[in-house]
């Protein structure tokens, strides 16, 4: 019923030059909207911007909406996005295909990733969470409850620890390389479209060193936008960028799980994005 009222909406505009989508929700309501925009068949699609209203908002915090709507002024938060410029997202496609067609199993959630794509300890966590919310939802009626549930799920994680010989089951393959996990501690293997996870995580890491690196001026090898990166020491200085066409392949242990738990008060080439300017009018 939802999705139908969506297309209608979104088809009402069909005609008109220019106009933006506001999402209100968190990260799935975004991706959500993103999918009806698709199904619509724009010529050209509209941008979209965040109002913050999930618990995580990695996207809203990487496109400068924040991590969470307060309750401030509206109509300041609407001159923002007028005066918001557009940036363009990766989004990919994901396929998920058995060993043994004969299995059964629980289904890929969805075939597209707009933020990151993981296997492992985070994954249990939030598969736990979906479970949990969908059986009572009414105990997930805001921020913080939801917040105090990962925190629930993360720590009879740790404690358990059922994904601590992830390295064991997995084999994986960047670029055609396949890397040795043989003697890695492994219980996640995260796959990032943005830099931002679990609620506001930097798993990549931050640019201060690699700016500094090129300040001292150490050339780093020019490449062709979107050629794989696969050198360990060029790895160490590569930018984590929302319209790349690269992903990035990160390893999770309990020790970068943490900030999860804490929390904080492709199927198109990309898609445009509203990004807030530093500064509002008043």
């Amino acid at each position: 019923m939802f999705i139908f009222t969506l297309l209608l909406s979104l088809r009402f505009f069909h005609d008109v030059a220019d106009f933006r989508v506001l999402a209100c929700g968190g990260d799935g309501t975004v991706g959500w909207i993103l999918d009806c925009i698709d199904k619509a068949n724009f010529s050209r699609r509209p941008p979209v911007a965040i109002l913050p209203l999930g618990t995580g908002n990695d996207l809203s915090r990487c496109l400068c909406w924040g991590g969470g709507y307060e309750g401030g002024s509206m109509p300041r938060f609407l001159r923002d996005l007028e005066d918001s410029t557009e940036v363009a997202l990766d989004r990919w496609d994901i396929a998920v295909t058995p060993d043994d067609k004969e299995e059964r199993g629980d289904p890929a959630p969805y075939s597209i990733v707009n933020n990151y794509f993981s296997i492992g300890v985070d994954a249990s966590i939030a598969h736990r969470f979906h479970l949990m919310r969908e059986k009572h939802p009414e105990k997930f009626n805001s921020r913080m409850k939801n917040k105090l549930w990962y925190f629930e799920f993360g720590t009879t994680e740790t404690i358990s620890a059922t994904c601590k010989k992830l390295n064991e089951c997995i084999e994986v393959e960047c670029d055609g390389i396949v890397l040795d996990l043989s003697n890695t501690s492994l219980e996640g293997v995260a796959v990032l479209n943005i830099p931002s996870m679990h609620g506001g995580s930097n798993l990549w890491g931050d640019t201060k060193r690699r700016r500094n690196y090129n300040r001292m001026s150490r050339k780093v090898p020019e490449r062709a936008p979107g050629a794989p990166v696969t050198d360990a020491k060029e790895l160490r200085f590569c930018v984590q960028e929302l319209s790349d066409r690269l992903l990035e392949v990160v390893r999770i242990t309990h020790k970068n799980q943490v900030p999860m738990l804490l929390g904080s008060p492709q199927k198109t080439p990309f898609f445009f994005f509203f990004k807030k300017r530093n500064r509002s009018r008043d």
